[in-house]
């Protein structure tokens, strides 16, 4: 008979969208190493591989999964970033130190809040997002309110939401 918890976990993957995948992928990268570095401080030998090597996995199969043509730069420091998380868990396998694991999960937390931000709150638009870029985000509604509150000055009209940025950002 059928595990249902894994009949669901395999509808969950197979009908999520590229976005919602990544971030899954994300959430479980960021499992085992918190999984690793428990077994790691119990002592438990072969659990701490195991995570360490589902960490891996996961890590290379974003790393797979990087566009370099679409993505230009940013693919590239993603790859590299990638590299280094892998290596470090690999450090800190060999050395059975958490701290390593312990980096490579900060990491892996930035990393999906960002594109947690992304995937949530999608900006082709250029706005920055106000809960990564707040300083950013803020400057940016006070020269909105600006240009609305000075149209002839400036020779901008108000935004009536069909504007047309200048600058697209990559999101």
């Amino acid at each position: 008979m059928s595990n249902p918890y894994s009949q669901y976990q395999k509808t969950q993957v197979t009908t999520a969208s590229r976005e919602k995948v990544l971030l899954m992928l994300y959430e479980g990268a960021i499992r085992f190493t918190k999984h690793a570095s428990a077994a790691m401080r119990q002592k438990k030998v072969a659990e701490k591989g195991k995570y360490i090597s589902k960490a891996t996995a996961i890590l290379s199969e974003l790393m797979a999964t990087l566009d370099f043509k679409a993505g230009g730069q940013l693919a590239v420091d993603l790859e590299n970033l990638y590299v280094f998380m892998i290596d470090k868990l690999i450090e800190g396998n060999i050395k059975n130190d958490v701290e390593c694991l312990d980096s490579v999960e900060k990491l892996l937390m930035t990393l999906y809040e960002a594109w947690k931000d992304i995937v949530e709150n999608p900006r082709a638009d250029g706005v920055p997002s106000p809960k990564l870029q707040p300083d950013e985000y803020r400057k940016f509604l006070d020269e909105q309110s600006q240009a609305q509150n000075a149209p002839e000055k400036s020779g901008v009209t108000k935004n009536d939401g069909n504007a047309k940025p200048v600058v697209k950002l990559m999101a």
